[in-house]
């Protein structure tokens, strides 16, 4: 039994195993390190898809907001008055344009027809009639 065991303390005591163990554990290390390095980035790429779909989430509330907000009676009326031009009853509709000359001027959309007036003028009439 001692035959045995000093040609096993022998094997393990030589160069050339201390080399295959030392390039078994450097192969291993390496092995370990690229599984490390593929699970953070894997852990990252998570994490950033998270913040994406939090982002999403919140876009996605912000336009349901919004067409909740396009179903109200209230843009259906703002947007027909601003683009379609539509008015209640007995309403007056001003529409501001502005010539060449840069003064801005004014319609005033009446029963009889279209009256022009200079901007000066109205604050005119605004303060003084």
């Amino acid at each position: 039994m001692t035959r045995n065991n000093s040609l096993f303390f022998r094997i393990l005591s030589s160069k050339l195993f201390f080399i295959v163990f030392l390039l078994i554990v450097i192969y291993l290390a390496i092995n370990v390190y690229g599984e490390f390095k593929k699970r953070s980035q894997v852990k990252k790429e998570i994490s950033d898809l998270q913040m994406e779909i939090k982002d999403l989430e919140k876009e996605n509330s912000d336009l349901l907001g919004l067409i909740g907000y396009f179903e109200t009676d209230e843009y259906v009326e703002s947007f027909s008055r601003e683009k379609l031009g539509y008015k209640k009853p007995g309403e007056k509709i001003i529409i501001f344009t502005e010539d060449d000359s840069g003064i801005i001027n004014y319609t005033e959309d009446v029963k009889n027809g279209k009256i022009k007036v200079a901007n000066i003028k109205l604050w005119w009439n605004y303060f003084f009639k």
